[in-house]
């Protein structure tokens, strides 16, 4: 009896109040977007990440295309620079620039085609990446690669 007490003595304690839930974690507040910034600089395509230079793409038609990576640092056994725009690559031969790294070469049609129309934005040098961003405005992106185009 005192057994059929007991049980019937936790029933009742337990229909009493509800069990309490414990409040969910608040949010981790949402890391703001980085403003990154592309700019036409003196006949280049600079991109900009609060106001410091990330990539600077330059282009001649008697020079071809000069691809600036900031960030990069010199690795002794890489001479290759890869860059694209959307899903058009071109590599480029990397040379050091002081203290960072640069890649120099042809100026490929399709790849200007592209980053004139503010494709993706991508560079590899070694075990390195930048990107992808945002392209470039078409506003400032389609003169450049006019420029740059071959003939």
């Amino acid at each position: 009896m005192r057994r059929l007490a007991l049980i019937a003595a936790l029933a009742l304690a337990a229909c009493g109040k509800p069990a309490e839930r414990p409040e969910p974690a608040p949010e981790a507040p949402v890391a703001a977007a980085r403003p990154l910034d592309w700019l036409a600089e003196d006949g280049a395509l600079v991109l900009r990440d609060h106001g410091a230079e990330l990539l600077k793409i330059e282009c001649s038609k008697d020079k071809g295309l000069t691809v600036h990576g900031r960030q990069f640092k010199p690795v002794g056994s890489e001479e290759r620079m890869s860059v694209g725009a959307g899903d058009v690559v071109v590599t480029l031969v990397a040379t050091p620039d002081d203290g960072a790294m640069k890649g120099e070469g042809a100026a490929d049609p399709d790849f200007l085609r592209a980053l004139g129309e503010g494709r993706k934005v991508a560079v590899n040098y070694g075990y390195q990446n930048m990107g992808a961003y945002d392209g470039p405005p078409r506003e400032i992106a389609e003169p450049f690669a006019a420029a740059c185009m071959p003939k």
